[in-house]
């Protein structure tokens, strides 16, 4: 696994938009960037950031933006601007081997896993998932998300669970309401390659070319792996027919556990719900529930093909990122 050089002071990060623009919440956008400032790195976008539309552009257009930040020998990490629905029109057009010539960090959430999950499976190039560029207004600053600039800078300290979290099922207008006492269900001690993102996306790209998941499962079939997967809103039905295809496919043959996060858009089935969704589906592996992983906050960032130690118990866990 190769991990990208750690960013140093007055690095710059270039930020691209490969789903969705920012151009409905450019406010918000500008306080995360300034927050990004504030932490010693420069930043450069390309054009259709701030679009006002989703997607930002033709995904051709989109993929030549990506393109002149991964070239930039002056660009230390790439940052996707938002997530949003459409990202997965750019996988034909996506230069994996330009990648592996250029590799730097690579992140984003949601829509953008995308990109990081396939440049983990083909590239063998750690991404991080949990954060996009556009994340880190008034509203989303906290100990978690500062953790993943802390990241970047070259501090690899353990993540430990929140004591309170926000549960909601809508997006909520103004700071975060930290209310729900944070528990995860079910308990583990694994040390594994952590491998995922969001589970709507790796269901669109599984079974298809950009389906590099057996190249690392085979890769580090000695280590095994934890999946880590964040559901915006996608149905309890359509999560165990998604569990159910990944399963044929092989997915879960070296599995060790499953970190499943909070669902940001509950839509539950009266026919099966989202944990026994996974029970019916994955029986014999090590699941746990509502961790801090996904759309609600507060939320771990996450080091996509990095080795690490999880350990959950009694309703509190945490991780050490082993980068080996």
């Amino acid at each position: 696994m190769y991990y990208p050089t750690f960013l140093k002071n007055k690095d710059t990060i270039g930020i691209t938009a490969l789903s969705s623009g920012v151009g409905h919440k450019l406010d918000s956008f500008n306080e995360s960037i300034q927050y990004i400032h504030t932490q010693g790195f420069q930043t450069k976008e390309t054009s259709d950031v701030r679009s006002n539309t989703e997607p930002s552009a033709d995904a051709k257009i989109r993929v030549k933006e990506f393109n002149t930040l991964l070239e930039d020998t002056s660009i230390s990490a790439i940052w996707c601007a938002a997530g949003g629905d459409f990202q997965v029109e750019t996988m034909p057009y996506i230069d994996f081997d330009s990648i592996k010539a250029h590799p730097k960090w690579f992140l984003g959430a949601s829509d953008p896993t995308n990109l990081l999950f396939p440049v983990t499976c083909h590239c063998d190039i750690a991404t991080i998932y949990g954060f996009n560029a556009g994340s880190f207004d008034a509203y989303g600053i906290n100990a978690y998300s500062q953790s993943c600039f802390n990241f970047l800078k070259g501090n690899n300290q353990p993540l430990v669970s929140s004591t309170k979290h926000q549960h909601v099922d809508f997006y909520n207008e103004g700071a975060p309401i930290l209310n729900t006492p944070t528990y995860y269900q079910g308990e583990v001690s694994v040390k594994a390659r952590l491998l995922g993102g969001c589970l709507e996306s790796i269901n669109d790209l599984a079974g298809t070319p950009f389906d590099f998941t057996q190249e690392f499962i085979q890769r580090y079939k000695n280590d095994g792996i934890v999946w880590f997967f964040d559901i915006f809103s996608m149905n309890s039905c359509d999560v165990y027919r998604a569990l159910l295809k990944m399963k044929v496919l092989g997915y879960f043959q070296t599995t060790k556990a499953i970190l499943v996060g909070r669902v940001l858009f509950e839509n539950v089935s009266e026919l099966i719900n989202y944990q026994e969704a996974f029970q019916r589906a994955c029986p014999n592996i090590s699941l746990i529930f509502e961790t801090d992983i996904g759309h609600t906050y507060p939320h771990f960032y996450v080091i996509n093909g990095a080795l690490a130690q999880i350990d959950v118990k009694q309703g509190k866990g945490n991780i050490q990122y082993i980068l080996k």
